[in-house]
């Protein structure tokens, strides 16, 4: 499997999630703000994670992005062991793919997800319900994107269970 088809398999993937969420949220009726409020929610972080893993970048040929890709985990796989000690050794094209499958999802753990976390736990802790309950929504939907991901890694036997034990 080449680069760029393990690229579109992961920008469908993301659309798909997108599209299923929308759908739902087209179905909830204007009345349930809060259900409505909640679904935006996962909708727009669904969104996000094509939007900041340059999975939904459409300016340019698909292989241009890989050059904003490669740059990214250059300065960010020390901080991985585990991924880095993987990565390292591959060749050209091996790398490629490996960053086809597993940027984004880095980029969304290293730059987003930790910090997220923390601002979950500080919300819990003095009660900020409004917080606590968007946070909630925010992070269930990455992680639930992450877990699509690797179903599908896991299924097409793509760097599957990279992430697992892998902490900063």
């Amino acid at each position: 499997m080449t680069y760029l088809e393990i690229d579109s398999a992961m920008v469908s993937i993301t659309r798909e999630k997108c599209n299923e969420c929308k759908n739902r949220l087209d179905a909830i009726p204007k009345e349930n703000t809060t259900e409505r409020k909640a679904v935006q929610l996962e909708y727009g972080m669904y969104t996000f994670c094509g939007n900041a893993g340059l999975l939904f970048n459409t300016g340019g040929k698909r292989e241009g992005i890989y050059k904003n890709r490669q740059h990214f985990i250059k300065r960010t796989l020390h901080k991985y062991p585990k991924l880095n000690s993987f990565y390292q050794p591959l060749d050209r094209e091996e790398k490629m793919c490996f960053i086809a499958a597993l940027q984004a999802e880095l980029f969304l753990r290293d730059q987003w997800l930790e910090e997220q976390y923390t601002a979950f736990s500080a919300a819990e802790a003095s009660g900020d319900t409004k917080s606590s309950f968007e946070l909630k929504i925010k992070i269930g939907a990455v992680e639930g994107m992450f877990a699509a991901w690797e179903a599908w890694r896991t299924e097409n036997n793509v760097y599957p269970h990279m992430f697992q034990e892998e902490t900063v």
